[in-house]
């Protein structure tokens, strides 16, 4: 498992070549057993990838941006085969389909923020930058969008911040955009600032705010009159937090509305039960390590009460978009990051406010990755750009389009029945692999580890023990390594076994040497 990748991306980029042939048998063999236990309507695929729609990548944030009628997907983070390089790539859509990488004027950079709006009120949105470029230095910028799609770096200076994030607003609906900054400076320190827009320059307000790393900081109508507030999570020099400072006549000040600290975290608003007021999704890593995914309602006076988290699994190093992809009315959510057992990118369609379904949607599940909303095709229905890391360390970068068209019609809540309930799987294997030295032989070599047969008893019990023999048994094994890639469930052993078999295969094929862990 990986709790924070950033640290040995780059090694594992220099010791462990890509396979294409193990990354396609993966990928097909896990969609067509999701599939096989899935409700037959699954096996229409509902986002198809586009091909050459993207780059992949890794530490990596992504917005869509508008120009000449149509979305283009902007990617900032650190491109396949090198780890210290860092890149910025607008995919320029020249037709419906065909994109075009291009770096059109932008700083390249990763382990930033990103958004776009139209800062100088010419009906042409503008972008936002901050993060860290290839020689380790802090860079960020306002880029001015011209009409022929690239961009000038505006005279405005904002503070150049890494591991945080940056946000749009018009906190003072004075009818421009301010913005409101998180993360860490070249010096270490740790700030969130909200920067006035004067026109030709930002001015910081010193509104006060604990600064934060490793989280978000947005804006937030959580009085629901009109007025934005901000909410934060993420890491503090004195800890982690979760938090909600409303504005009061232009200042910030701490609500004690509860909520689960968490860090390598996102949280996203919206009104998703339709009662007009706005509401909260947080997914991040909690103190003692552990994955949450929290949804938070709001009665519109700066209180929110815990919402049902059924259907909703626990991620850490997350992101989080909103987005009313089958346009029944509510804002469904799309979710990066790990698990403790591996990365996912789920959908969880709104179920008319009565809580989420994760609809298996089949995409690839990515870790230090982003996944954001946006309906590139303009049919109606909301598509996805997913760029990040995959369980085999392929890095992903593509538009997917949503393929809902005509419109599907929405389950009721009361007639969801959760996956696990519906299909009955019962039986898994764990596996894993590295390219490694697990015996400490002083030679590196493709290595492959499978368990034998289990039921699972409790959440990821079988990860744990499996992680544990690896530990124990090999002292070449990073313990910072993915070794917890639990099987698909199966519902019957003889199923079980024939999975198992197929990885075995799939292993020996490319020359790996196997190791059974059994217990």
């Amino acid at each position: 498992m990986v709790t924070n990748m950033n640290n040995h991306l780059k090694a594992t980029y220099n010791n462990q070549k890509t396979r294409a042939s193990k990354k396609n048998f993966f990928s097909i063999f896990f969609l067509f057993i999701a599939m096989l236990l899935a409700h037959p309507a699954a096996l229409a695929q509902l986002f198809t990838e586009i091909p050459r729609s993207g780059t992949p990548m890794a530490n990596v944030k992504a917005v869509w941006i508008a120009s000449g009628n149509k979305l283009h997907p902007i990617a900032a983070g650190q491109p396949s085969g090198n780890g210290a390089l860092v890149r910025t790539i607008l995919h320029q859509q020249k037709s419906k389909g065909v994109f075009i990488a291009t770096q059109a004027g932008l700083p390249d950079i990763a382990f930033g923020g990103l958004d776009v709006g139209d800062v100088n009120n010419d009906r042409i949105e503008d972008l936002v930058i901050t993060g860290i470029t290839s020689s380790n230095k802090h860079q960020s910028g306002i880029y001015l969008q011209q009409k022929n799609g690239s961009f000038i770096k505006s005279s405005a200076q904002i503070p150049a911040l890494a591991d945080g994030s940056v946000q749009f607003g018009d906190y003072d609906k004075d009818g421009d955009l301010d913005l409101l900054i998180c993360g860490r400076s070249a010096d270490g320190s740790l700030h969130t600032r909200v920067l006035r827009n004067d026109g030709q320059t930002f001015a910081d307000i010193n509104a006060n705010l604990p600064g934060i790393h490793y989280g978000k900081a947005i804006w937030v109508d959580a009085s629901n009159t009109g007025k934005l507030d901000i909410m934060l999570t993420g890491k503090t020099k004195d800890g982690i937090i979760t938090k909600l400072f409303p504005q009061r006549n232009g200042q910030f000040a701490s609500s004690k509305a509860h909520f689960t600290p968490v860090y390598h975290s996102d949280v996203v608003a919206a009104d998703f039960n339709g009662d007009g007021k706005i509401d909260l999704m947080i997914a991040g890593q909690t103190k003692s390590g552990n994955p949450s995914t929290k949804y938070y309602l709001g009665n519109g006076n700066y209180q929110f009460d815990e919402g049902s988290n059924s259907g909703i699994r626990q991620l850490m190093n997350a992101s989080l978009d909103a987005g009313d992809y089958n346009g029944d009315g509510f804002p469904d959510v799309v979710i990066t990051g790990e698990s403790l057992e591996r990365p996912y990118t789920i959908v969880l369609q709104n179920l008319r406010g009565k809580g989420f379904k994760d609809i298996m949607a089949g995409l690839p599940g990515v870790s230090n990755g982003t996944a954001r909303w946006g309906d590139f095709d303009n049919d109606g229905d909301l598509d996805l750009y997913i760029a990040g890391v995959d369980v085999c360390f392929n890095l992903i970068g593509s538009v997917y389009r949503c393929t809902l068209n005509p419109r599907i019609d929405i389950e009721s809540p009361e007639e969801y029945i959760p996956m696990e309930v519906a299909a009955g799987p019962k039986y898994y294997f764990v596996f894993s692999s590295c390219y490694c030295d697990p015996e400490n032989t002083g030679t590196k070599s493709y290595h492959g580890f499978v368990s034998n047969i289990h039921k699972e008893k409790q959440d990821f019990d079988l990860n744990y023990m499996f992680n544990h023999l690896l530990i124990s048994n090999y002292p070449g094994w990073n313990k910072a390594d993915r070794g917890h890639r639990t099987s698909n469930a199966f519902v019957s052993v003889k199923d079980a076994e024939e999975g198992r078999k197929t990885v075995i295969a799939s292993y020996l094929q490319d020359n790996y040497t196997v190791h059974y862990l059994n217990w």
